[in-house]
């Protein structure tokens, strides 16, 4: 792996780099942006506010260019917002981690959690962005 390569796989594109004027895939940009892979690929669905089809043939089309035209062939990481559910168009809304954690019902979390899962692989995505730390603090 070369350097360049290396800090590609360090690195993140914005999908509106990757679409032309109309959100489709423009391959004169992927190899503009991508000639040394990339690691991650930012917001495929919510990013562009495209339904779910079109942002799963988006992130294949990315996908495919990244194993087919790059020397190394590494697929990126596709990822997407969901605080309160899969920040994309068509995509359902849930409450955010400290409503579901007063339902005091772990089971329904994780079905919760296991549909948002769903929704985002469907499209391509890997990996799910929620951040929340809540730190409970009790000098009692």
């Amino acid at each position: 792996m070369t350097l360049e390569e290396k800090i590609a796989q360090l690195g993140t594109v914005e999908i509106r780099q990757l679409v032309d004027e109309n959100n489709r895939f423009s391959l004169d940009r992927a190899r503009e942006l991508l000639r040394n892979g990339i690691g991650q690929i930012t917001r495929v669905s919510g990013g562009l506010e495209v339904g779910p089809r079109e942002a799963a043939k988006l992130a294949n089309e990315i996908q495919r260019f990244l194993v087919e035209e790059t020397r190394l062939g590494i697929p990126a990481i596709i990822h997407e917002e969901c605080l309160s559910g899969f920040m994309a168009k068509t995509a359902t809304t849930f409450p955010q981690a400290i409503g579901l954690a007063s339902t005091w019902n772990p089971e329904l979390v994780g079905k919760v959690t296991d549909f948002i899962r769903r929704q985002m692989r469907r499209v391509g995505a890997h990996q799910g962005l929620a951040p929340l730390l809540d730190v409970a603090r009790d000098p009692r």
